[in-house]
């Protein structure tokens, strides 16, 4: 019976250590790619995320790692934690999407993947709503440019 149990229970352990990224989606109308860019890369280094790659032409930003970790956490537990962001914008659908993926390092362990908390959902959210903003502003400023200088 025993065996029967732990065979039962492998697939659970196994399977309870993979966490994927979470992904929200929100509509942008008629923004044009650059004003996109522009927004995300701001909104993302003013949220302390180090931009390396920003596709005009694909609608992608992704960020390096961000050093989550505090001192109390590395100094007496040996837990690093870092985060990273991707926002892709589909321009077929005028979709914007934000990903942010979580990782944990425990000791000499390599890093994994880590659920994302409330807090880091709820960022996740403003990112989102203010990258809109941006885009949305920057594009309307374009716009009074031109019409001021035609």
């Amino acid at each position: 019976m025993r065996r029967w149990l732990w065979i039962g229970l492998f697939p659970l352990m196994i399977g309870c250590d993979v966490v994927e990224p979470t992904l929200l989606t929100g509509s942008v109308d008629e923004i044009p790619p650059e004003a996109f860019v522009n927004a995300a890369v701001s909104v993302l280094h003013q949220e302390g995320y180090t931009v390396l790659m920003a596709d005009r032409l694909g609608g992608i930003v992704t960020t390096d790692w961000r050093d989550e970790s505090s001192f109390a956490s590395q100094t007496f537990l040996d837990i690093s934690r870092r985060t990273r962001m991707s926002v892709v914008m589909d321009f077929l659908t005028d979709e914007l999407q934000v990903q942010m993926t979580k990782q944990k390092k425990e000791g000499d362990l390599p890093w994994r993947n880590d659920g994302l908390s409330e807090t880091d959902r709820q960022q996740m959210r403003l990112i989102l709503e203010r990258i809109r903003s941006k885009a949305r502003a920057i594009h309307n400023q374009q716009g009074q440019t031109l019409v001021g200088s035609g």
